[in-house]
């Protein structure tokens, strides 16, 4: 008996002795899950830095640092799957403002660099190239500056973007246009389409609706996304008797119309013109002559919505300028991917692409969800700018504005 007590009590330790090795295992997993954790989450995006939309490319790149810098100093994002919050790092690579420079650069992103996620730069033409591949090797993507309604009826599953479609774009162009006073309301439209998937579609919706309101479209012009001579599309809108225009031209091709616009004495009564309106220095280039133009941006300042208050100071700090639209709606981009993958609780693509999917938040744009075809749906605020005296304003929607629409402009010599 004493003999099988002994090892009774011996067995008894080596148990005690194998859950104590256990429970002490047990207790180094986490650590040693933990240790195993990126050093950041790592966010590739192919923009232009260099090249003719490099200024674009720079409205991007600001709205996306800032975001960054803002989650990162809390620490990051908290990850479930390693128990620890881990920083946001961008990794940037310039596409030269080239396509296929685009695709290249893409490629590098993912089989280099290997990049958790994808985010996207600036000119739908610059960014078509990036959704191909993020589907290819299924990396959830995220991006602005993409109104192509074409490309998101593809298929595809892991592409996501908050901007405002070319249906969007237009209706709010046409809101805007229904506001004006019956009796003085303008009918006829001059449309200058660039050559681009953006702009012919715009161009396809913008038949469509104004006619659904009654509008007439009397000019309908187009133009190369290099092309830098506008004279005889304006000669056309003022033998025409255009009342308003609405194009969609590269920053410098903007600056460039107007100048032209005013050397042959065209002045519509409203001018609308995307993308090239969107920045400060649109108005320093310009001056006076800059008044009166409406933009729709997908984003404006303005906005009485959570997180734009401390995004406008912090902007206005590091870049000495009010932010542009773009910045704006790239800023949201990271606060999605950010929410996403804390929902996830993990970096497994499959699971953050299906939170992406799922995402219901605030965001500075305003609620943001997605549509099953990857599109921003919801309530988030449709805007609509306008330069008047030097400064931008937010005209639309109304109880967002910071003025009233500024309407009819006056002519050139009166200004």
């Amino acid at each position: 008996m004493k003999h099988s007590e002994k090892r009774r009590g011996s067995w008894g330790k080596v148990f005690i002795a194998f859950v104590v090795a256990v429970m002490t295992l047990g207790l180094t997993v986490a650590p040693s899950s933990a240790s195993t954790a990126p050093e950041t989450i790592k966010l590739g995006c192919v923009i232009s830095l260099t090249g003719p939309f490099a200024i674009g490319g720079s409205w991007i790149r600001q709205g996306y640092d800032i975001a960054v810098k803002h989650i990162n100093e809390t620490g990051g994002v908290y990850v479930n799957d390693y128990g620890k919050r881990i920083p946001l790092e961008i990794v940037y690579l310039d596409n030269e403002s080239n396509p296929r420079k685009t695709s290249e650069r893409m490629e590098k992103l993912y089989s280099v660099d290997k990049v958790h996620f994808f985010l996207g730069g600036f000119a739908q033409f610059l960014i078509v190239p990036q959704l191909a591949i993020a589907e290819k090797y299924k990396v959830p993507f995220i991006g602005t500056t993409i109104g192509s309604t074409a490309e998101f009826s593809k298929g595809y599953r892991y592409i996501f973007t908050p901007f405002m479609s070319e249906q969007d774009q237009v209706t709010v162009f046409l809101d805007v246009l229904d506001s004006i006073p019956e009796e003085i309301r303008p009918r006829r439209i001059a449309y200058f389409q660039v050559m681009e998937e953006w702009g012919v579609a715009t161009g396809r919706y913008l038949k469509k609706f104004a006619a659904e309101r009654g509008y007439r479209i009397v000019t309908f012009e187009q133009y190369a996304i290099r092309s830098n001579d506008f004279s005889s599309l304006i000669v056309k809108a003022k033998q025409d008797k255009a009342e308003v225009l609405y194009t969609c031209p590269t920053p410098p091709q903007g600056i460039r119309l107007i100048k032209q616009m005013k050397e042959l004495n065209w002045s519509p009564k409203l001018v609308d013109i995307m993308r090239a309106a969107d920045v400060e220095m649109w108005a320093k280039n310009l001056g006076k002559d800059g008044d009166y133009v409406i933009h729709t941006g997908g984003w404006d300042y303005h906005l009485k919505l959570p997180g734009v208050e401390r995004f406008n100071r912090d902007y206005r700090a590091a870049y000495k300028v009010n932010p542009t639209p773009p910045s704006g709606s790239a800023y949201a981009c990271i606060q999605i991917f950010a929410d996403a993958i804390e929902r996830a609780g993990a970096l497994d693509r499959e699971k953050v692409r299906d939170a992406i999917a799922s995402t219901n938040m605030m965001t500075i744009m305003g609620p943001m969800s997605f549509k099953p075809n990857g599109r921003g749906q919801g309530k988030y605020v449709k805007t609509m700018s306008q330069w008047q005296y030097g400064k931008d304003e937010l005209i639309w929607p109304k109880d967002q504005a910071s003025a009233e629409l500024l309407y009819p402009a006056l002519p050139w010599d009166q200004r």
